[in-house]
């Protein structure tokens, strides 16, 4: 399980990975392609520090949702949804964080719910990686659409990248009519950036357009990632 360990005189203080019993699905794939190294970047608010050392109950919940299974001592995205919060988690360590915004409607799989659906998914497909700040997706496609900050539109716009999870859990968000590929749940960035932090979107993870360009490139294709609701009951 996720432990803490006391560092040396004048470092953090920093997490330890042991084993998990291997789950019948879903498990750490070894080969998985590492990022670049990555350094603690976004901070929730303008002017707040970021604090890489995951607390006791983040590790708590964390343990209980067997990161270590998944994840190991790589990289995985964690998105807690009653914080309203996207997190790239490191062996142990928060090393890039921001506010995001999950659905308006809260929680669930069903298809056409507009929830967020939780529990294990990976990033099945990147998209948009030359694309301009403000490019506007449509099905995952670019158009000749380009979103600018003070533009109006009535429309949930799919803007700057997208990463396009597959969900990782049979029966909770993988396959018939909870999967959620075929919801087309993404991490994207968003017009209504003045929304992020807290639950207003049709079911994606949205992040401000800025931070969504720099967890792009921090995260690769087949990265774990966790959405929880530690409110969910």
């Amino acid at each position: 399980m996720l432990v803490r360990r006391v560092a040396a005189p004048g470092a953090f203080a920093c997490v330890a990975l042991g084993i998990y019993a291997v789950m019948p699905y879903g498990s750490a794939d070894p080969k998985q392609a590492e990022p670049p190294e990555l350094a603690v970047a976004a901070r929730p608010d303008p002017g707040a520090p970021v604090t890489p050392t995951l607390s006791e109950q983040q590790i708590a919940l964390l343990n209980d949702q067997k990161w270590d299974t998944w994840v190991g001592s790589g990289t995985g995205v964690w998105v807690a949804v009653d914080e309203q919060m996207f997190r790239i988690v490191r062996d142990g360590q928060i090393v890039w964080q921001a506010q995001c915004a999950t659905a308006a409607k809260g929680t669930g799989s069903q298809m056409n719910s507009y929830k967020t659906p939780l529990g294990w998914h990976s990033v099945k497909k990147k998209v948009g990686s030359d694309a301009p700040v403000g490019q506007v997706f449509r099905s995952a496609k670019a158009t000749k659409e380009i979103w600018k900050p003070g533009d109006t539109s009535k429309e949930d716009l799919v803007l700057t990248r997208i990463l396009w999870l597959t969900g990782e859990e049979p029966g909770k968000n993988l396959g018939g009519s909870v999967d959620s590929y075929s919801r087309y749940i993404y991490i994207h960035g968003t017009n209504e950036e003045e929304k992020i932090g807290t639950p207003s979107s049709h079911g994606c993870v949205r992040l401000r357009n800025a931070d969504v360009v720099e967890a792009y490139n921090m995260i690769p294709e087949d990265t774990r990632v966790l959405i929880t609701d530690a409110g969910a009951r």
